[in-house]
This record gives C-alpha cells, structure tokens and sequence, in this order.
C-alpha cells in the first residue's frame, strides 16, 4: 500500500484512531468483545474519514490475513501499544520481553515503526482504579523496579526495529507528572521516546505544556484525548473511581471538552513528524458518529508554520 499515506494534507499530521469508543462498556471500562468483525471495523473506520488504524489483532486471526484486511479496506496500519505487568502480577522478566519481542516483531511487519509502552493496571487489587489521577500510594522503590522492566522491555522492542514511546495512563504506577519525568529521566533517549496522551496527563493534573517543552525531541506518538475539567474536579473531590469517572462524563470527542490540543501541538512545533492517535475512552454519541468527529477534528490539525 505504497500509495497510502497517514497524512491528509502537505502541512497536516499523521493521523489514526485507535476506535475504542465501539469497545465502551457499561462498567466504565473496555470490552473487547464488542470490536466489530475486522472488515466491518475497517470499513467504518474508512468511512469516518481516517487513513490509518490501530486494532488489536482478533483472537485466531494471522498476521498475514491481519494484514489482508488492512489491504482490502484502504487502510494504513498505525502505532499501537505494549503494556509490561505490573509488578503484582509476579510475572517473570523473560516472558515480558519474549512478549515485548513478539510485540516489536508485529509492528515492524505492519510497517509501522513506533510503539507506545506502558504499565498494564495490577491484576486484583487496584489502588490507583479506586483513588485514579493523584499519584496514590506512591512508592519510589516500586518505581525503581518498573523502570528496570520497562528499560529492559524497550530495548527488547528496539532490537526488533521499532521504537518504544512512555505513555503515561492513570490507574496504574506511571500516572502523574512526577512519574512521567522520572522515567523519561532515567531512561535515556536512545532507548525510550515519549508517547503522551493529552487525557490521561490532565487527568492527573500535569503541565502538559511543561512535559512537551521538557521532552519535545522525545515525542514521536501521541494519544490526543479531550476531558472535561469540571468532571474532573468533581469527582477528584468526591473521591470517585476511575470507572465512575468515566460513567460521570469525564471523556469527550477531540475539540468537545476543554483541553487545547492545538496549544499541545504547538510545543512540538514544525518539525514534529509523528504520529497524533484519536482516542475516546466513553463517547458522547453513537461510534460511528464520534469517529466522524474525531477525523474531522485531526484533519482539520496543521502543523505550525516554520
């Protein structure tokens, strides 16, 4: 598909979806099982106006008939993302990067030469699922540990050919500003770039615009999210979950909410060749129509003049 591109105009960004507004479940979280059949998904997501996608791979079906689908549909395949355990889930080092490696090896098939990496969420008890976005039960010496996986697992994914990207995400143990910066910090730019995600960062309180001017050169993926501020608040003071911060209204489509993303962008500046991924955690309208808007929004973006 030598002839696709993931940029829509001379001056715009390289755009994607990752289309989990059709996966929104009653509970406030994420059901896979309601992804559409991979064409249809394809199709709708080429109809909404996007020229690339991130879908995960569907249980059964090869990498080669993957690829197929992407082919038939007209769509370019995008960055999508590696999560190591969380240290409660006690799973061996070998096994994460023999993941990580696998990982690596599906993108740089796809052609794709970015990925995000992150800390899944523990597997049971979920302190930061319960009190989400204000660094709970921070713990330096648990950070230290993840910083060596997570070292270790992007450079499993570099030596496959793609490069990794820190994405922050609340809920789990890399969710604040402080976090984000010490990683990034003490993993160096040979190995780890930044994958920020405009929601989950403002989520949780960061200057925004204080990481991009601190890791600019390091952004090479983006999650662009819209919250609204004012449910934030409100449920940070009433001590609500992630779920039912979530279920509250907290997510919106791209340009919906009070985010400015475009000041976002500006930080990056002209040169910034990267990939910007529209993400809807819990739309406001019916899939289909939220990736119309979503498209809209990310195909309307230019980069700034020189």
């Amino acid at each position: 598909m030598s002839d696709l591109s993931p940029r829509v105009s001379a001056d715009g960004y390289r755009i994607a979806i990752n289309p989990i507004q059709w996966l929104a479940s009653d509970d406030g979280f994420l059901d896979r099982s309601k992804a559409p059949p991979l064409d249809d998904f394809l199709a709708q997501i080429k109809q909404a106006g996007f020229p690339a996608a991130v879908i995960t791979i569907p249980a059964g079906t090869s990498l080669e008939d993957y690829k197929a689908a992407f082919e038939r549909a007209r769509i370019l395949p995008g960055p999508s993302y590696f999560g190591i355990p969380s240290p409660e889930a006690e799973v061996p080092l070998e096994k994460t990067l023999e993941e990580a490696k696998l990982a690596g090896g599906r993108q740089a098939a796809l052609g794709v030469k970015d990925i995000f990496i992150a800390v899944h969420m523990p597997p049971k008890l979920r302190p930061r699922v319960d009190k989400p976005a204000i660094g709970t039960m921070f713990d330096q010496a648990r950070l230290d540990f993840i910083i060596d996986q997570l070292g270790k697992a992007a450079e499993a994914l570099k030596a496959e050919g793609v490069m990794p990207a820190l994405h922050p995400h609340v809920g789990t143990w890399i969710e604040t500003e402080n976090e984000t910066r010490r990683t990034l910090d003490a993993i160096g730019p040979r190995t780890l770039n930044f994958g920020p995600d405009s929601g989950h960062l403002s989520w949780a309180g960061a200057d925004v615009l204080g990481l991009f001017r601190s890791y600019k050169d390091r952004i090479s993926i983006m999650h662009v999210k819209d919250i609204r501020l004012d449910i934030r608040d409100a449920a940070i003071a009433a001590g609500k979950s992630y779920p039912q911060t979530a279920l509250d209204g907290l997510w919106v489509e791209p340009g919906m909410g009070n985010l400015d993303i475009k000041a976002m962008l500006a930080e990056l500046g002209a040169g910034f060749d990267g990939w910007i991924v529209a993400e809807v955690d819990r739309p406001t309208m019916p899939p289909l129509e939220s990736a119309i808007v979503c498209a809209k929004y990310l195909r309307a973006l230019r980069r700034p003049a020189v």
